[in-house]
């Protein structure tokens, strides 16, 4: 099952690589590349990280968060 977000398309409106994520969240890169094509569903705590990197609320990464 696939998980819809907006992970991507924020990362790349940011101009961030899934290496500069990796830097300031210490998930990696690969575990995001996951998260991004909804193959992985990250835990709160993730999601916080990845929300707080971004500057951007969880719902707007998330929506079904």
């Amino acid at each position: 099952m696939r998980h819809k977000n907006k992970l991507r398309k924020i990362r790349f409106d940011r101009q961030l690589t899934q290496d500069d994520l990796y830097v300031v969240t210490s998930i990696w890169p690969a575990k995001i590349s996951k998260i991004e094509r909804g193959v992985f569903l990250p835990s709160s705590k993730e999601k916080k990280l990845l929300s707080k990197a971004l500057k951007t609320p969880i719902h707007e990464i998330f929506p079904e968060a």
